[in-house]
């Protein structure tokens, strides 16, 4: 084999593994894109549900997203949400009334946009 066909074998799995190293890490850490670590969440269930809404949030990249939106939806009394980072919206519960200002004004504090659908 030639010197400089080496060469650039050599160089090119060098590139391959600068780029591939910070990608494994992630994989086996316990960090989201988000860098905070996964945590399961946790539903809140409403005594007796007078109707539903649904909003569609943008911001959101990880499930950590997904759970940070469900904990301040599930945080207001008298409301819990269901999110669904695939589909980038929350079906949000109520039992006496919507509070859909109040939702979409604490997403907003949080840098998620949320809009009725």
């Amino acid at each position: 084999m030639n010197p400089a066909n080496i060469i650039t074998i050599i160089g090119i799995c060098i590139v391959i593994l600068l780029i591939t190293l910070p990608i494994m890490k992630r994989i086996r850490s316990k960090e989201t894109c988000c860098g905070t670590e996964k945590v399961k969440v946790h539903h809140k269930k409403l005594r007796q549900v007078s109707g539903s809404y649904k909003l569609h949030i943008d911001g959101m990249h990880c499930k950590n997203c997904e759970k940070r939106v469900t904990e301040a939806i599930n945080a207001i009394e008298g409301l819990a949400g269901r999110v669904s980072l695939g589909k980038q919206e929350a079906v949000v519960e109520y039992e006496t009334e919507p509070m859909e200002d109040e939702v979409v004004r604490r997403l907003g504090d949080m840098d998620f946009l949320a809009t009725r659908i």
